[in-house]
């Protein structure tokens, strides 16, 4: 009993189970653009990082400074 073998070949959808088929040449996608927008994206992210950083520790150094100024002039009114 030797049926032929059936292959579920597509080759406009770039399938092709028996080898033999000729399929389309693939594409060729141009990733240049998006490569540049991640870095541009990436390299405003880490700024924004950095100036919010930078931005918390002179919040906390003018908090601390506030509350030493405090009690300096507590202590000088008693």
């Amino acid at each position: 009993m030797t049926r032929p073998i059936q292959y579920a070949c597509d080759p406009s959808a770039r399938y092709c189970e028996c080898g033999h088929c000729s399929l389309p040449p693939a594409r060729n996608i141009d990733l240049e653009p998006m490569k540049g927008f991640n870095r541009a994206a990436t390299g405003f992210g880490i700024s924004l990082l950095l100036v919010f950083a930078i931005a918390i520790i002179l919040a906390a150094g003018f908090v601390r400074t506030e509350s030493i100024h405090r009690d300096i002039v507590f202590r000088r009114s008693v």
